[in-house]
């Protein structure tokens, strides 16, 4: 991974582009699955926590980051539609993110 801190897609095999820029707050990747009930939490002993979303779970998270753009922090909204942003134009069932941040 580069420096640049952020969330990055590991799979399907993208190169690992920056998905979503961290620009400072208090989120995760961990919050989508606890407050959006979308999603899993991968385990990787080797490597950082990892977030697999299907795609039509991407497609719901956007509907739900919209309904609650004023109900969660700014940086989370943001990290829901970068991450339907990235996925819209992929054919992938299932994507897997990770952070460092």
């Amino acid at each position: 991974m580069t420096s640049e801190p952020g969330v990055r897609c590991v799979q399907p095999d993208c190169g690992e582009p920056l998905v979503h820029r961290y620009e400072g707050g208090d989120y995760g990747l961990e919050d989508i699955p606890e407050l959006f009930q979308v999603g899993r939490v991968a385990s990787d002993p080797d490597g950082p926590e990892r977030i697999e979303l299907r795609a039509e779970e991407i497609r719901e998270l956007k509907v739900l980051a919209d309904a609650y753009s004023f109900d969660f922090e700014g940086g989370l909204i943001q990290l829901c539609l970068d991450l339907h942003r990235f996925a819209l134009d992929r054919r992938e069932d299932t994507f897997t993110f990770v952070q460092d941040f």
